[in-house]
């Protein structure tokens, strides 16, 4: 009997904890972020959609744009001899009070070959925050003979799909950006948390509860071996 009830604890604690975790991950991953896209056509960068959505795993978002690329501008950028030979795409996002950007950059012409259809990862980690973006165009090398062959439009849209990767590293960013990154992380966090004006107990709650409950079985237990215990002894006199 007193094997049956540490096996309950056990199984009762172990329940605790994964049902803390789970609570934990899901504040993190389930809350409501903001995205701005821009790209650097021309040598600038300019917001072409902006968006909100909460992060989920593994699932793809159509990226709604609010402006097209003209013909004539299409034609310049199909032109090698220009300055800006890489495609550079700047996410920005905001979460609470956290805000930051991630980059990433391919070569301008896999974007041209497919007339601005590419796809966004990016990659969260375990708090929710947005450490690192690849982007894919699903063809690996630049084909300078098929770039007269594409189809003359007067405006081109751009066909963006984006998706969250999380608990995933991603493609690592430079270790001064790393840095700065997580500076404005943790001050970020420390804004939060100062404004934050919730009661102790309101705030902390699900790290409080496991120990209480815990403490209440042990003390349960104990009070039945030690009646267990007490009863033995009367029964042998």
């Amino acid at each position: 009997m007193m094997f049956e009830q540490k096996n309950l604890i056990v199984v009762f604690i172990v329940l605790i904890l994964q049902f803390n975790s789970i609570t934990t991950f899901d504040d993190a991953t389930d809350a409501l972020v903001s995205l701005n896209f821009e790209d650097n056509l021309d040598g600038k960068f300019s917001s072409f959609s902006k968006m909100n959505t909460h992060l989920s795993r593994q699932t793809n978002v159509d990226v709604t744009s609010s402006r097209t690329i003209s013909s004539a501008q299409f034609d310049r950028l199909v032109d090698f001899k220009n300055d800006y030979p890489y495609y550079t795409l700047k996410i920005h996002f905001k979460r609470g009070a956290i805000q930051d950007y991630v980059m990433t950059s391919i070569p301008m012409c896999l974007v041209l070959q497919t007339q601005f259809r590419y796809t966004v990862s990016l990659y969260v980690n375990e708090n929710g925050y947005i450490v690192s973006a690849q982007m894919t165009t699903g063809n690996s090398t630049c084909n300078l003979s098929n770039m007269n062959e594409i189809e003359k439009k007067a405006e081109y849209n751009y066909k963006v799909t984006m998706r969250f990767q999380l608990n995933e590293v991603g493609p690592q960013p430079d270790t001064q950006r790393f840095l700065e990154k997580l500076k404005r992380q943790q001050e970020a966090k420390l804004n939060a948390q100062e404004a934050d004006n919730r009661p102790f107990v309101l705030k902390y709650w699900k790290y409080i509860v496991p120990v209480v409950v815990i403490m209440v079985l042990q003390s349960a237990f104990t009070q039945d071996a030690g009646g267990s215990g007490g009863g033995g002894g009367g029964g042998g006199q």
